[in-house]
C-alpha cells in the first residue's frame, strides 16, 4: 500500500529542522555524527550525552544547539560543592504582619532546571551524589516539586573514561538516563586529515578582533561591527520547534519496523555475549524502546517519509555508545544492514524519495552565506535513495545488471572492515615496543617507572590498539569520451549509481571523476572525496560523451585525493569502453603509487571489443577486480568477472 505523502506544513517543519542540523553542522569541523545525534534529540525530546576529550567541542557544540533552536537555555557547570538547590532554586521566607500577628511566608526563586527548555549540563561526572542522584530523577520524570518542567531536552557532557580526571565515570545505570549517547573524538586521533585541514584554513582565514582604537582599525584595514561575521542566531521559533516535535511523535511506524527493530535488538545482544558490556541489558527495557522508537520516528520524519520504515532504524546508532562493546558499535551499520539485506533493486531503474532541502547542499563545510536551508542527504540517509538513470531517446533505458560487480566489491569493501588496524584511538589488542616518547601514557607502569629511572634494557612494552576499519572512500573514474555516447553512456550512470548505493549505505566518502582528454573531478567544498551522494548521483546522470581517452589525469587527480587516508579500505573504480591515447598509456607511475597507498584499483570495461591489456595489468597489480560489461541480445548489459 502506498502511504500518503507528508502535507506542506509537515514538509516545512520537516525542512526547518533540516536547517537546524545544517546550520549546527557549521559549528564544528568533522563532527557530523554528535551535530546529528543532537537533532534527533531535541526532536524526540530525548535527553543526549557527549563524551570527548578536552577541546573537542562538546560545550561548543551543545551551546549551539541551544542558539540555533531558539530555546530557553540555563548552564549548569558541576563542582564537588553543588547541591540540590543550585538545581532547583532557593527557597525565601518571608515575614508580613497581618492584623497584629506575623505571618511567615515560603516563596521559591526557580532554578535553573524549572526554567529551561534545553539545559546544558557541564562536566557532569563531577557531580556529588547528594546532586546527581535528584538530577538524574528528575530527568527521567520531567517533574519536580509537583509540577511540570518545560524541559525538552538536557545535554551532559563529560571526559573520555581512558582520560585520567580525579572523577568517577558514570555508571551504565546513570547514563541510560541519558538516550542519545555520543563520542566525540579530535580530527587528528580521528584521523579526519580533511577536516583538520579545513579547520587550519578557516581559523587562518579568520578576521581579526577589531582594535579599541577605532581610527587604528579603520587604518588596518579591520572591518567594522557591520561588516564582520554575524553571531549565531536561532534558525527556528519556539512554535516551530515544539510543533515539529508534536508531529514527529505522532509519526507511524509501519509493522515491518518493529519486527525489524526487535530481530536488530536480538542480533546485538548476541554479538555481545561473549564480550564484557553491562550496558547492552539495558538495550531491552521499557525505557530504551520508548527512547528507541522516538529517535527512530525522528530520524523518518528529518527525511519527510510519511512513516517510519526499516531504514530508520539507523537512528538507533546513535545510542550505543555505553550501551555494546566497543567492537559492537564498530560494526553496528554492518549488522543493520545484514538484518535489512541488500537494496532490491541495485540497477536503480526507479527514483526514490528525496530529503527536503538535499538537492543542492553537500556535506562539506559550505560558505557561511550560503542558505541554510540547502542540506546534505549523508548524514541522515546513510542508505539514500538515488535518482534514476538517464533515459535513452525518450525510452526507459535497457537495464545493466551490475549485481555481480556491486557483491564483489561489497566483499573486497568488508575484507577491509573485519581486518583490524592499528590505530591509537582502537582498543588494546595487545602489546608491542615502545616507538614514541607520547606513547608512555599506554605503557606497562612498572616498566614505564624503570625505563624513565635508567634500570630497564630497551624500551618498555605498550599496548597495540587496533580498531577495524570503518567507512572508507571509493572514487569512481567514468570515461566520457566521444565513443561512450548512447547506451554505454546509460549504462555507465547505472552502474556509477549502483556503486553510490554501496557507498552510501556503508557512509564511505566517494570522488567522482569523468575524464576524456583530461580529468573533470566534481569536489565540493574543495574536496574530492566526500558523502554528497545525490548531488553525485545526479551529475552522473547529466553526462555528456565528447573527446578522447586518457586514463594517466584520472588516476593521478584519484590518487592525489586518497593519499591523505588511511587503511586498506581505499578503492579505485575505472569504468572505459577503450584504450587509452593520450598521455602516458601504460600509466606506470600510477600503478606505482597505487601500490605505495594500498589502494585498489578495479577496472570495468564496457563494450563487445577487446579489453585492453593495460586494464588487466592495473588491476593485477594493485589487487583490484577485473569486470567487463557485454551487451545482451536484447538489451541491456551484463557484467561479469573477467
Amino acid at each position: 500500500m502506498t502511504l500518503p505523502a507528508p502535507d506542506r506544513h509537515t514538509t516545512e517543519l520537516s525542512a526547518a529542522f533540516v536547517e537546524l542540523r545544517t546550520a549546527l553542522g557549521r559549528v564544528l569541523v568533522g563532527q557530523d555524527d554528535a551535530a546529528t545525534g543532537l537533532t534527533l534529540a531535541l526532536l524526540a525530546q530525548q535527553h543526549a550525552y557527549l563524551e570527548g576529550p578536552p577541546g573537542c567541542g562538546k560545550s561548543e557544540l551543545a551551546a549551539a544547539l541551544a542558539t540555533l533552536s531558539g530555546a530557553r537555555t540555563h548552564t549548569l557547570v558541576f563542582h564537588r560543592d553543588i547541591r540540590e538547590t543550585d538545581l532547583l532554586g532557593d527557597v525565601l521566607l518571608s515575614r508580613r504582619r497581618h492584623r497584629g500577628h506575623e505571618r511567615l511566608r515560603r516563596e521559591l526563586i526557580p532554578g535553573p532546571l524549572l526554567q529551561a527548555e534545553v539545559a546544558l549540563l557541564e562536566d557532569l561526572p563531577r557531580s556529588p551524589g547528594e546532586a546527581l542522584g535528584p538530577l538524574l530523577r528528575i530527568l527521567a520524570e520531567r517533574h519536580a516539586l509537583g509540577q511540570a518542567l518545560p524541559l525538552e531536552s538536557a545535554v551532559a557532557t563529560g571526559p573520555l573514561e581512558q582520560v585520567e580526571a580525579p572523577i568517577d565515570p558514570l555508571e551504565p545505570g546513570q547514563l541510560d538516563r541519558f538516550a542519545v549517547q555520543l563520542r566525540l573524538t579530535g580530527l587528528l586521533t580521528g584521523e579526519l586529515f580533511d577536516e583538520a585541514a579545513v579547520l587550519l584554513a578557516r581559523e587562518a582565514a579568520r578576521v581579526p578582533p577589531r582594535s579599541a582604537d577605532p581610527t587604528a582599525a579603520d587604518s588596518a584595514g579591520v572591518p567594522s561591527a557591520a561588516t564582520a561575521a554575524p553571531r549565531s542566531a536561532a534558525v527556528i521559533g519556539t512554535a516551530t520547534r515544539n510543533a515539529a516535535q508534536r508531529a514527529a511523535a505522532a509519526l507511524r511506524i509501519e509493522p515491518r519496523t518493529l519486527d525489524a527493530y526487535h530481530r536488530l535488538l536480538d542480533r546485538l545482544r548476541q554479538r555481545s555475549a561473549d564480550q564484557s558490556a553491562s550496558g547492552d541489558r539495558l538495550m531491552s527495557d521499557r525505557s530504551f524502546s520508548s527512547a528507541a522508537l522516538r529517535l527512530v520516528r525522528a530520524h523518518a520524519f528529518l527525511r519527510g517519509a510519511p512513516a517510519a520504515a526499516p531504514r530508520d532504524l539507523g537512528a538507533i546508532r546513535y545510542m550505543v555508545a555505553h550501551r555494546l562493546p566497543d567492537e559492537v558499535q564498530e560494526d553496528f551499520d554492518h549488522i543493520l544492514e545484514e538484518l535489512l539485506g541488500d537494496p532490491p533493486n541495485v540497477t536503480m531503474a526507479e527514483a526514490g524519495a528525496q530529503m527536503p532541502g538535499a538537492q543542492n547542499q553537500g556535506d562539506d563545510d559550505s560558505d557561511p552565506g550560503a542558505a541554510v536551508s540547502q542540506a546534505s542527504d549523508s548524514w541522515i540517509d546513510d542508505q539514500a535513495d538515488l535518482p534514476a538513470p538517464p533515459a535513452l531517446f525518450g525510452q526507459p533505458p535497457p537495464p545493466a545488471q551490475v549485481d555481480p560487480l556491486l557483491r564483489a566489491l561489497v566483499g573486497r569493501i568488508e575484507r577491509g572492515r573485519i581486518d583490524p588496524d592499528t590505530d591509537p584511538g582502537g582498543q588494546p589488542r595487545g602489546y608491542r615496543p615502545l616507538r614514541d616518547l607520547d606513547e608512555l601514557i599506554d605503557a606497562d607502569v612498572i616498566e614505564a617507572l624503570l625505563f624513565t629511572e635508567g634500570r630497564l634494557p630497551g624500551a618498555p612494552r605498550t599496548f597495540e590498539r587496533k580498531r577495524r576499519s570503518a567507512g572508507g572512500a571509493v572514487a569512481v573514474l567514468r570515461d566520457i569520451s566521444a565513443s561512450m555516447a548512447g547506451r554505454l553512456t546509460v549504462w555507465s550512470s547505472q552502474v556509477v549509481l549502483g556503486i553510490l548505493r554501496v557507498a552510501a549505505r556503508r557512509r564511505m566518502r566517494v570522488g567522482y571523476v569523468e575524464f576524456h582528454h583530461r580529468a573533470l573531478p566534481h569536489e565540493v567544498g574543495g574536496r574530492l572525496l566526500h558523502r554528497s551522494y545525490s548531488r553525485l548521483a545526479e551529475q552522473a546522470g547529466q553526462a555528456k560523451a565528447v573527446g578522447q581517452t586518457n586514463y594517466e589525469a584520472p588516476l593521478r587527480t584519484a590518487l592525489e585525493g586518497l593519499r591523505g587516508g588511511s587503511g586498506r579500505n581505499r578503492h579505485v573504480v575505472l569504468l572505459t569502453d577503450g584504450l587509452p591515447i593520450i598521455g602516458d598509456t601504460s600509466v606506470r607511475r600510477e600503478r606505482q603509487l597505487a601500490r605505495r597507498l594500498g589502494v585498489a584499483l578495479h577496472t570495468v570495461f564496457l563494450g563487445n571489443g577487446d579489453c585492453p591489456p593495460v586494464l588487466d595489468d592495473i588491476s593485477a597489480e594493485t589487487g583490484g577486480l577485473r569486470f567487463c560489461g557485454r551487451p545482451l541480445t536484447g538489451g541491456g548489459l551484463r557484467l561479469e568477472e573477467r
